[in-house]
C-alpha cells in the first residue's frame, strides 16, 4: 500500500467521474424535456414513462452481464464497449423521428449506461482499499448528485432555447474525452482468458432469463389500467410469465449455471441481503422522486421546463454536498452504517412531507421538504455498496458490484412503473367529480386513460374554476406517489437495521503489484469457472 495517490489513478478517477456524470445526466436531463417530447410526438402518459423506463430497463438488464464481461475480457475493453453503446444510443435518440425510435435509442443508451455504471464502481474497487474507496465512491456519488442537479436545469434550458434533441447531442464531445482518457490511462485487470472460452463460459441462460423477466413484468405494469384493463389477457400473461421467468432465472442460477452472473452465496449472508434490500428501496424512491417532481411542477404548477429544473436544485444540491461529505467522514472514521441509517430516516420523513404539497406554488413548504430529502439521499448512493463489499471476497467484488447496480436500476424502473400506476389510478378516482364540473367527455377520456400531460394542454379550453379542479385532482393523484415512496423509504430503513455493524479497514491506494496479483487471482478463478462452463455446454451438446 502507498499513502500517495499516483497521478495515473487521479486521471482515471477524473475519467470515471466524467463518465458517471453523463450516465446520471441522461437519467434526469429529459425529465424537464419530457412534456415537450410528449407534445411533439403526441404521446400518452405510458409513453411518457417509457422514455425514461426504457433507459433504466436496459440499464439494469445488462448490468449482470457487464459485470461478467469485465471479469472475462478485462475492465478496459468492457468500459470502452459500454461507452460505444452509450454514444450510439445518444445519436439515435437525438435523430429520432418518432416515439418508437426515441425509445429504442434510449434503450441502447441505457444498455451502455449500465456497463459504464458497473465498470466505474468495479474500477474504483480495484484501485483503492476500503477506507479510501469510501471517499472515492463518495466523490462518485457527489458527481452523480451534481449531475442530477444540473440535469433538469440543463434539460430545461436546452429544450427552451434550442431543442430537446440537444439533451442527447451534448453527450458526444464529452464522452469522446472519456474514451481518450480511458485508452491512455486505465491499466487494470487485463485477463488473459481466450475469447471463445470466455464466450462459451458466460452465463447466457441467466442473462437472457433475467432480461426477459424484467421486460415482461414491467410491460405488464405499464399496460395495466392504461393501455389495457388489469384483467386483460395481455396484462395477466405479461405479469404471470414475468414472475415465472424470474423463478426460472433463480433456479438456473442455483442449479444450472456453472459461472452464474448473480452468485447465490452473495445472498447467503444476512448483512449482504439487507444491504441489497436497502439498495432496492433507495433506488425505487430516488428515481420515482426524480421523475415525478418535474411532472408536478409542469403539469400541476404550470412551470416552464427551465423553472422546473431550477426547482429541483433544493433537492440535488444538498444531495451532492452530503454525498461527498459522507464519503469524507467514512474515510476518516471508517463508519458508514450510522450515516446510512440517518439518510434513510430523513428520506422517509421528507417523502412523507411531500404528501402535503398543495395544488399551487408554496416555496415555504417545498424547499424545506426537498432539502430534507436531498440530505437523506446523500449517504445512500455508496454506503449500501460499502456494506455489501465489506463481506465479499476479492474474487466476488465484480459480481457483487454488478448485483448492487442491477438491483438499484431494476428498482428504479419498477419505481417509475408502479408510481405511474398509482398516479393514473388516482386520476381515475377523480373522474366523477370532474364530470360534475361540466368538463368535456373527450377531455376526461384523455385525462383518465393515460394522457394526463396531453390533457393538461387541452384543459386551456375549460373555464378557470374547472382548470383549478383539474390541478387539484392531479395533486391528489400525485399524493399517492409520495405515499408509495414514503412506504418504500420506511421499508429500507427497517432493512438497514439488519446490516452488520463494522468499520472500514485502513489503507489508501492499491499499488501496481496489488493489482497484478488481484488480476491473476481473478483471472485464474474466471478461467476455471469458464472451463467448467465450456465442459458443461459440450456435455449437453453430446
Amino acid at each position: 500500500m502507498d499513502d500517495k495517490i499516483p497521478r495515473n489513478h487521479i486521471i482515471v478517477m477524473i475519467a470515471l467521474c466524467i463518465a458517471i456524470f453523463l450516465v446520471s445526466l441522461d437519467t434526469v436531463i429529459i425529465t424537464t424535456a419530457l412534456p415537450s417530447i410528449a407534445a411533439d410526438f403526441n404521446i400518452s402518459d405510458s409513453g411518457y414513462a417509457w422514455v425514461g423506463s426504457a433507459y433504466l430497463l436496459t440499464n439494469c438488464c445488462g448490468i449482470p452481464a457487464w459485470g461478467t464481461f469485465s471479469n472475462v475480457f478485462g475492465r478496459k475493453p468492457v468500459l470502452l464497449l459500454a461507452n460505444a453503446f452509450f454514444l450510439a444510443g445518444s445519436i439515435m435518440s437525438a435523430t429520432s423521428r418518432n416515439l418508437g425510435m426515441l425509445i429504442a435509442g434510449r434503450a441502447i443508451q441505457g444498455l451502455g449506461g449500465g456497463g459504464i455504471g458497473v465498470s466505474v464502481n468495479i474500477c474504483v474497487s480495484d484501485l483503492f482499499a476500503e477506507r479510501l474507496r469510501g471517499l472515492m465512491l463518495g466523490i462518485i456519488g457527489g458527481v452523480w448528485a451534481i449531475s442530477s442537479a444540473l440535469g433538469p436545469v440543463l434539460g430545461g434550458i436546452l429544450t427552451q432555447q434550442l431543442n430537446w434533441r440537444w439533451c442527447f447531442w451534448i453527450n458526444l464531445p464529452i464522452d469522446a474525452l472519456v474514451v481518450l482518457l480511458i485508452i491512455t490511462c486505465l491499466r487494470i485487470h487485463n485477463t488473459p482468458t481466450p475469447f471463445w472460452n470466455g464466450i462459451i463460459g458466460i452465463d447466457w441462460l441467466g442473462a437472457i432469463t433475467i432480461a426477459g423477466a424484467t421486460v415482461m413484468f414491467l410491460l405488464g405494469l405499464q399496460f395495466g389500467g392504461v393501455t389495457y384493463p388489469w384483467s386483460s389477457a395481455t396484462v395477466v400473461c405479461l405479469l404471470l410469465f414475468g414472475i415465472l421467468t424470474f423463478i426460472l432465472f433463480f433456479v438456473a442460477q442455483a442449479r444450472v449455471s456453472a459461472s452464474p452472473i448473480m452468485p447465490f452465496h452473495i445472498f447467503s449472508n444476512r448483512s449482504n441481503l439487507s444491504a441489497l434490500t436497502v439498495t432496492f428501496f433507495d433506488g425505487f424512491v430516488f428515481n420515482s422522486v426524480a421523475y415525478f417532481l418535474p411532472l408536478y411542477y409542469q403539469s400541476v404548477l404550470d412551470s416552464s421546463p427551465t423553472r422546473s429544473g431550477v426547482l429541483m436544485l433544493p433537492l440535488a444540491v444538498p444531495l451532492a454536498l452530503f454525498s461527498a461529505s459522507a464519503g469524507w467522514i467514512m474515510q476518516r472514521t471508517g463508519r458508514f452504517l450510522e450515516l446510512l441509517r440517518g439518510g434513510l430516516l430523513l428520506m422517509t420523513l421528507g417523502t412523507g412531507l411531500l404528501v402535503d404539497l398543495p395544488a399551487h406554488m408554496d416555496l415555504a413548504r417545498l424547499i424545506p421538504f426537498l432539502i430534507i430529502i436531498g440530505i437523506g439521499f446523500g449517504p445512500n448512493f455508496h454506503a449500501p455498496l460499502l456494506a455489501l463489499q465489506k463481506n465479499l471476497q476479492e474474487k466476488d467484488i465484480a459480481a457483487g458490484t454488478a448485483t448492487f447496480g442491477f438491483i438499484r436500476m431494476l428498482s428504479g424502473a419498477l419505481g417509475i412503473a408502479l408510481c405511474q400506476v398509482a398516479f393514473q389510478s388516482g386520476i381515475g378516482d377523480q373522474r366523477k367529480r370532474l364530470a360534475s364540473l361540466g368538463l368535456p367527455d373527450k377531455y376526461l377520456d384523455l385525462l383518465t386513460s393515460g394522457a394526463t400531460i396531453s390533457g393538461s394542454h387541452n384543459a386551456d379550453a375549460t373555464n378557470t374554476e374547472a382548470l383549478a379542479w383539474v390541478r387539484q385532482a392531479k395533486t391528489s393523484a400525485m399524493s399517492w406517489v409520495w405515499v408509495l415512496c414514503c412506504v418504500a423509504s420506511c421499508l429500507g430503513l427497517l432493512a438497514s437495521l439488519m446490516i452488520q455493524k463494522s468499520r472500514l479497514n485502513e489503507g489508501r491506494v492499491k499499488d501496481e503489484q496489488d493489482s497484478v496479483e488481484m488480476a491473476h487471482t481473478k483471472s485464474s478463478s474466471t478461467d476455471e469457472n469458464h472451463l467448467i462452463g465450456a465442459r458443461a455446454v459440450a456435455s449437453a451438446v453430446v
